[in-house]
């Protein structure tokens, strides 16, 4: 991969392997992350890499693992560590035993998660990156499934000329200034699509708990980024 520009960070997940038949098998042991740390390394033409997200598979407790990594972290192939797919509990074990820079884990408006949400607040609280990764329903690829707030969602998008994808997309930003985004993308113009939801914003009145419903949920338009051509209005509007 490259060539790269110089403060481009890298990221990369270990703990999950692929078998013979290309399905993931269950986490690698702890003294084989290693040689996955390397794997990638080797792939990406790489001395280092700047993140490594522990993904976990099932483990009651990431302990073990996340112990390995902190001790190649050390050694310098890694710079900084992440979680992956955890709950509040993994991510309190993990600090235990070294900073944790980023929680990757499914989020999304269409997903109420009571854990996912004290995991976003905790991260505020700490100072740690929280990363959403859509789950079924919140990407392009399921874009036309039913879901709780879909005919909500629907009525968002058509009145300020967007797409449900670009809604789920701003809600998800706006969850707090540490909250980043990876939707779903298929394609260039998925890409383009994603990176316009950016430039539009849900309003302070979609920023309150998830109750079932999005009676509360803003669509603004941020000063400069263009949404006004885009959507029509240069004001907050509530659904």
């Amino acid at each position: 991969m490259g060539p790269c520009p110089g403060d481009l960070l890298i990221a990369g997940k270990a703990g999950p392997y692929r078998d013979q038949h290309g399905a993931w098998g269950t986490a690698a042991r702890p003294d084989r992350l290693r040689g996955r740390v390397e794997e990638n390394l080797r792939r990406l033409g790489r001395d280092h890499l700047d993140v490594v997200n522990l993904r976990r598979m099932r483990q009651d407790s990431i302990a073990e693992h996340f112990g390995a990594l902190a001790g190649l972290r050390e050694a310098r192939p890694i710079r900084r560590l992440g979680v992956f797919a955890v709950e509040p509990r993994h991510l309190a074990e993990a600090l235990e035993i070294a900073p944790v820079v980023c929680v990757k884990n499914r989020y999304a408006l269409d997903r109420p998660d009571p854990a996912g949400d004290e995991l976003l607040r905790t991260c505020g609280e700490r100072g740690i990156a929280f990363v959403a990764t859509p789950p079924a329903g919140s990407g392009h690829a399921a874009e036309g499934a039913l879901g709780t707030h879909h005919e909500e969602v629907l009525a968002v998008a058509r009145a300020h000329g967007a797409s449900p994808a670009q809604v789920r997309t701003a809600w998800t930003l706006h969850r707090g200034p540490y909250v980043l985004a990876i939707p779903a993308t298929g394609d260039v113009g998925h890409l383009v699509e994603n990176a316009a939801a950016d430039r539009r914003g849900v309003g302070a009145a979609g920023r309150g708990p998830r109750d079932g419903r999005l009676t509360d949920l803003a669509w603004t338009c941020r000063p400069g980024s263009g949404g006004d051509a885009a959507c029509g209005q240069g004001r907050e509007c509530l659904s």
